[in-house]
């Protein structure tokens, strides 16, 4: 069955209130059997009608709890049992909490790496927050190795190594989960790496095949790309240079312009992308956080390194906020800092700027808007990485040196249900969690797009037709009237020919039955008097 491509879009939430308290209360359907569970969220939630404008909707996930060092079980004990510990000094209080942590993973097998950058450590724990291992040497051809302020954890699905992105000692290291060093990544030797560049790796990955891609702050050509052996291989998935006005002109001047004078011009370099995840298949999303990029802001990249998301949404969507020109003076940019894929191919992108969790699904439709800044449970000071597990979302904040678990809602769980039967082609079977969607939010477009679907891929166009126009979908909308006006003609032009042909018969036969004398009309008869 064919798919649908409908995109959704996002707003700021700090003059939000005021758009939403405009919208009025009346503005959402709620159904007794819908609870009102954002009233007991610390921010707004909000999705985006056809125009693009903020609209109030209900919460997709609530924030459950957040975890800091102190609340993870077992840390203490690890800590208060090395040598020389001394609960006074300031230095083994940090040891006790987290510190700057800059970023955490969830490992196929149900633990959770976090990235305690102030630490120097990588933490392991369950899905509870129970530690499981502690990770701050390393061992390598007999030398102890330790971490300084290291950005990025990543877990192997398929070998279960570990990689350390240990940034302020420029090098990757590959480890096993007892601390044993299998390859340690550092700058190329390469001409086309130059040298002048720094190593500060920030963030890795690992494709099915063992390829390792690194952020590397200096670099902006894309991920630092190695085989599985260790060879450098070049540069993965760089980021477009968007053609802004500056830049047309530039190229128009270096094409009049002498060697010496594009020599000294202003050279123009892509900005780089600031984190990635890898999904199931294999592919790479990356995000970047640059307020300068509007193209290229969220990628999904073939081994090529080439973007397929952009011909899902051919560059038609705006991730993370969208800030209306009437609306801007409550708006700045979004700057999304990280990603992470969910089973069903859904992007969970993480905004730095506003502390909030945007989450779309496979066709980059937007889902849910959660969180914001501030100090409640569910919002952010310097929110730095997302991952997912089931229900679950996890974000890690630096400065409040914490993380914030939130669960999906039962809004959100029936929104789930309905987008992936929709999105895989079953229209009918998604008629009903798509009803009910309606149910908690008579706000929620992409519901009566959904539901306009199924009905009209069972070939009722007239009901189609009034959740197109409820939706604002001309296209479809367009598309189901072809349909009504098909089965209009279809149900009424038989009938209305055999009665043309019938009366055309019986006209010719009573002309032949006149000239023949048999039959006499009424004016014949006048006329012969």
């Amino acid at each position: 069955m064919r798919r649908d491509n409908t995109k959704e879009k996002g707003d700021d939430m700090s003059g939000l209130k005021k758009l939403i308290a405009a919208a009025g209360a009346g503005a959402i359907l709620v159904s007794g059997l819908a609870a009102n569970v954002s009233a007991v969220e610390s921010y707004d939630p909000y999705s985006y009608d056809r125009w693009g404008d903020a609209v109030a909707s209900q919460v997709g996930y609530t924030a459950e709890y957040f975890v800091d060092g102190q609340s993870i079980n077992g840390l203490a004990e690890v800590i208060e049992a090395m040598d020389g510990f001394n609960a006074e000094k300031a230095s083994w209080q940090e040891l006790l909490g987290l510190k700057e942590p800059a970023d955490m993973y969830v490992s196929a097998d149900d633990l959770m790496y976090i990235a305690d950058k102030g630490n120097n450590r990588i933490l392991v724990t369950d899905l509870d927050f129970n530690l499981v291992n502690y990770m701050d040497t390393f061992h390598y051809n007999g030398e102890e190795l330790t971490l300084k302020k290291p950005e990025g954890v990543f877990v192997d699905q398929y070998t279960g190594y570990i990689y350390v992105c240990d940034t302020e000692n420029s090098r990757v290291l590959k480890s096993d989960k007892d601390g044993n060093v299998d390859r340690i990544f550092e700058k190329p030797v390469s001409e086309i790496y130059s040298q002048d560049l720094t190593f500060n790796p920030k963030k890795v990955a690992v494709d099915k095949a063992g390829n390792v891609y690194i952020v590397v702050k200096s670099v902006t050509k894309g991920s630092v790309m190695y085989d599985i052996n260790g060879e450098f291989l070049g540069f993965f998935g760089a980021n477009r240079v968007e053609a802004t006005s500056e830049i047309i002109a530039n190229a128009f001047w270096n094409t009049i312009s002498t060697e010496s004078q594009r020599a000294r011009s202003t050279k123009t370099t892509p900005v780089g992308f600031s984190n990635f995840d890898i999904d199931d298949d294999g592919f790479i999303y990356t995000v970047t956080e640059s307020s300068d990029v509007k193209t290229d802001t969220v990628k999904k990249l073939n081994p090529k390194g080439q973007n397929i998301l952009s011909a899902i949404t051919a560059d038609d969507v705006t991730f993370g906020d969208i800030s209306p020109a009437y609306y801007s003076i409550y708006t700045k940019e979004s700057a999304l800092t990280d990603i992470d894929i969910g089973p069903n191919g859904e992007m969970n992108i993480l905004d730095f700027a506003h502390g909030r969790i945007f989450q779309y699904d496979k066709l980059a439709n937007l889902m849910f808007v959660m969180g914001g800044t501030g100090e409640q449970l569910g919002t952010f000071r310097s929110a730095t990485a997302i991952e997912s597990h089931d229900n679950m979302l996890y974000v890690l904040d630096s400065r409040k040196n914490s993380i914030t678990v939130f669960k999906r809602t039962a809004f959100g769980e029936i929104v789930t249900k309905a987008t992936n039967l929709y999105n895989d082609g079953y229209y009918e079977e998604s008629y009903e969690p798509w009803l009910t969607v309606i149910k908690y939010d008579g706000n929620y477009r992409r519901a009566y797009i959904g539901i306009g679907n199924a009905l009209l891929n069972a070939e009722q166009y007239k009901d189609a037709m009034k959740y197109f126009k409820i939706s604002i979908s001309r296209v479809r909308y367009n598309r189901a009237y072809e349909g009504y006006r098909g089965q209009v003609l279809e149900k009424y032009f038989t009938p209305a020919i055999l009665i043309i042909i019938i009366v055309c018969v019986a006209v010719k036969v009573l002309k032949t039955l006149s000239r023949k004398g048999i039959i006499t009309f009424p004016w014949q008869r006048r006329r012969g008097a």
